[in-house]
């Protein structure tokens, strides 16, 4: 089992922050995905999210606001079941660990979510330009729902 966290960032626009995994990696190599790994044994998932966080990002755990947490999904390929944590972040500087990140991207939290197209292997997003797929556009999508059914689209959500 593993964790992600999905970290959200507002100032005056919301923001979402994802990263792309080194190449170098056994598992999901070079793929946008969020900050996350498997949970050690003895450790909760919101430990595990903010642990990852903290050694993939450099960002301190006790300055992440849990919001909650999202439906756990399955990275098909691997059999590893995903518990997403979404927290809110208070900054956007980042100390990250090259050997698991090859790169930080962040994106409008709206754009994200308003680019979200249906394929036949599922929906898919894009941040910061790039295709997010499998698991990591299973967690957004999740997101996306949640938002579309409670305000009606992601245009009311952010009209609040």
């Amino acid at each position: 089992m593993a964790a992600v966290l999905v970290p959200l960032f507002d100032e005056t626009c919301p923001k979402i922050v994802m990263i792309r995994r080194s190449k170098s990696l056994s598992r999901s190599a070079g793929h946008v995905a969020f900050p996350g790994g498997m949970i050690e044994d003895g450790e909760s998932e919101l430990k595990a999210a903010l642990r990852e966080v903290k050694e993939e990002l450099g960002i301190d755990p006790e300055k992440v606001e849990v919001l909650g947490f999202l439906k756990p999904r399955e990275v098909m390929e691997y059999r590893i079941r995903i518990c997403p944590v979404v927290g809110m972040i208070d900054s956007l500087t980042f100390s990250p660990d090259g050997n698991e990140v090859s790169d930080i991207l962040v994106d409008e939290l709206k754009k994200v979510l308003k680019s979200r197209r249906i394929t036949d292997w599922g929906p898919n997003f894009e941040c910061a330009g790039q295709l997010v797929w499998g698991a990591s556009s299973r967690v957004l999508d999740d997101l996306y729902l949640r938002i579309v059914s409670k305000y009606r689209s992601i245009d009311g959500f952010f009209s609040q």
